[in-house]
């Protein structure tokens, strides 16, 4: 059933909104440019104007909501120069979060990050993919104890989500994806830090690459 017709009540309206659009707009169901009218959104939630509005800035926080004055809110649009820039900032965050967190991490930190490896390389769901290559990287500078940082990543990654689906449904991003994970957690079982670094940034700089491409090629289409 629809998120709207069984609500989790542990969350406000606006939260319930923002969720169901979000998870409509990273799956595919609102595709980039699709306006988003309050009165339809108020109507289908059976709410009143003001959370709609309170889901739409939120939305618009993550990247994946356009807002206009006068104009209403639109589906924001794959742009390959966001993306780009995204991982470029991303990968300067998460390189020096690992640096601070591998003097600290252990065994534990080792077995979860591996245990979200192997998970994520027995699924062919979408979703359930994101979410573990999400716990494999956050794993990685979890003992860095910088929650600010922490916090900066994982709303970059929120805004990268969407870009990474049209990636790994476009191209087999996700074989490719794996193997550099598996090079990654080779090198940081023996602490190896500036091999980490280095091939986050390969890593990131490759998805870039690809992504920007495959983006490049729907403009054009």
């Amino acid at each position: 059933m629809s998120s709207e017709s069984q609500p989790n009540h542990s969350l406000s309206a606006a939260d319930r909104i923002a969720q169901s659009l979000r998870d409509e707009i990273l799956g595919g169901g609102l595709p980039a440019g699709s306006p988003l009218r309050q009165d339809a959104i108020a109507e289908r939630f059976g709410v009143s104007h003001i959370p709609v509005r309170e889901a739409l800035r939120h939305l618009s926080a993550q990247g994946l909501v356009t807002l206009r004055p006068n104009r209403g809110a639109t589906v924001s649009d794959l742009s390959p120069e966001e993306a780009r820039e995204l991982l470029e900032i991303r990968c300067v965050l998460e390189t020096q979060a690992v640096r601070w967190a591998l003097p600290l991490a252990d065994a534990d930190i080792f077995a979860r990050a591996d245990r979200a490896l192997k998970d994520s390389e027995r699924t062919d769901d979408v979703a359930r993919w994101m979410e573990l290559n999400w716990r494999f990287h956050s794993t990685l500078y979890e003992r860095a104890a910088r929650p600010r940082l922490s916090t900066m990543i994982e709303t970059l990654d929120a805004r990268i989500d969407r870009f990474i689906r049209v990636l790994i449904t476009g191209s087999d991003y996700r074989k490719q994806a794996q193997a550099e994970h598996r090079a990654i957690l080779a090198a940081y079982k023996v602490r190896n830090a500036n091999a980490v670094v280095s091939l986050l940034e390969q890593h990131m700089t490759e998805t870039s690459r690809l992504l920007t491409e495959l983006l490049q090629k729907y403009r054009a289409e």
